[in-house]
């Protein structure tokens, strides 16, 4: 088959050599390793979404100083976020696990103070789509909802719209809106995701969609991402496996916590920030158990979360640490760098399609019994 083979249409409308996709992972994911995605052949991607606004466009001009090829921003735009970063009503009290958490932190000496939460705030989301677009940024992929006026703006500058989904409601809602591309993200990823797998989420917006669909979800070798191919998507959208390599901004004991990882390491819950997200569990997710009624919703929960999780982060305390990642965790064992990881990712699922295709032709010239 080759290496040249591997393409389907969607390589011709993001501008792309394969059509393997690096998610956009918030505190992850930043200029450096988009680069060396798309310059392997790839779509890298910026995660927008916890980046101060003023760091933010550093990034994109970072990856301009790295590549000519195209880019991906990954930007969230949930229905639910308030106008501003301080427009949240927080409990007169704060959570057991919560309190729980802060004497912990501070019993190890580390302190806890109060962050500036990027993710909660639809004008900081706003001004990045501006930036991104001002600089050219080839897609945009939209996490948590689709708004029309965003794909109006991506269309009006030229950029293409990806929309990140985890139910089939939600990737109809996505292509009334516009979209250009839509990526089904099956539970097993990391993150913020939906309860349905991979596999059934994807045949049922196959079914529908008049766009190119891309799978998503515990993705982490080439077999998975041909038997997607197979499937019908034209595309994967990887991220667990980006997050362990050598420009992941992810720090070294968070790495390090996926690699050793087993099969069922995950939980999926609100704990990170009101939302279903999959993360690694840890002492950050254990001290909520007994205590699930005490959970608030977003973004109220991202709120009381967040200063514990930066500190923990600034602290290199992993058992603190909001640890997101896929179920494919156990699948995950080194530390490449991304553009290894990439072209192992292109050689597994050539292979992989290569097999099944004699397979398919030894079946066939196979004598039928009467």
């Amino acid at each position: 088959m080759g290496r040249s083979r591997l393409r389907t249409p969607i390589c011709d409308l993001l501008d792309i050599e394969f059509p393997i996709m690096q998610a956009g992972m918030g505190g992850v994911t930043y200029g450096n390793i988009a680069a060396a995605v798309s310059n392997a052949g790839g779509l890298g991607a910026i995660g927008g979404i916890d980046i101060p606004v003023d760091e933010f466009e550093d990034e994109i001009k970072l990856f301009r100083s790295l590549s000519d090829k195209p880019l991906c921003v990954d930007l969230g735009f949930p229905m639910s976020a308030p106008a501003g970063l301080t427009d949240v009503a927080m409990p007169a009290e704060a959570p057991a696990p919560i309190k729980q958490l802060y004497k912990e932190l501070e019993a190890q000496g580390v302190e806890v103070v109060p962050t500036h939460d990027q993710a909660i705030s639809a004008a900081d989301n706003k001004r990045k789509l501006e930036i991104s677009l001002a600089h050219g940024v080839e897609v945009i992929a939209c996490a948590l909802g689709t708004p029309t006026w965003v794909v109006e703006e991506c269309h009006k500058a030229g950029a293409k719209v990806m929309s990140i989904v985890g139910l089939a409601k939600h990737a109809q809602s996505a292509i009334r809106n516009g979209t250009d591309v839509v990526i089904v993200q099956g539970t097993e990823g990391g993150g913020h995701t939906g309860d349905v797998g991979l596999i059934t989420l994807l045949a049922e917006v196959l079914d529908f969609s008049p766009v190119p669909v891309v799978a998503a979800g515990g993705l982490a070798n080439g077999a998975q991402i041909a038997g997607c191919l197979v499937q019908g998507a034209q595309g994967a959208w990887v991220g667990t496996r980006f997050l362990v390599t050598k420009e992941s901004r992810a720090e070294d004991d968070f790495k390090q916590a996926v690699i050793e990882a087993g099969y069922d390491a995950t939980l999926r819950s609100p704990i990170f920030d009101g939302l279903h997200v999959r993360q690694l569990r840890n002492r950050f997710t254990d001290v909520w158990n007994g205590h699930w009624d005490e959970l608030q919703p977003y973004p109220v929960q991202r709120v009381l979360t967040s200063p514990i999780k930066w500190a923990a982060h600034r602290a290199n305390l992993k058992d603190y640490m909001n640890l997101a990642a896929g179920a494919a965790s156990g699948l995950i064992r080194d530390l490449p760098s991304a553009a290894e990881v990439l072209d192992r990712l292109v050689e597994e699922t050539v292979a992989a399609l290569e097999t099944t295709e004699r397979r398919i032709e030894f079946a066939s010239a196979q004598p039928v019994a009467v």
